[in-house]
């Protein structure tokens, strides 16, 4: 047989701390953190909408 003597397969910890694989906790608190800044945006949206003063030049 022909032993291979290349690189080792990465451990699941080694991609976990590179975040090439995200665990399904991390997966969630993105996607909340995603909504949160989402909803910021759209506040922060309207305010400039109901806040705009037309510019009289």
């Amino acid at each position: 047989m022909n032993d291979s003597h290349g690189k080792s397969k990465p451990t699941l910890d080694s991609l976990l701390k590179d975040q090439q694989v995200i665990a399904g906790k991390d997966l969630i608190k993105r996607a909340k953190e995603a909504e949160k800044q989402k909803a910021l945006l759209e506040e922060a949206i309207e305010f400039e909408q109901r806040n705009r003063r037309t510019r009289n030049n």
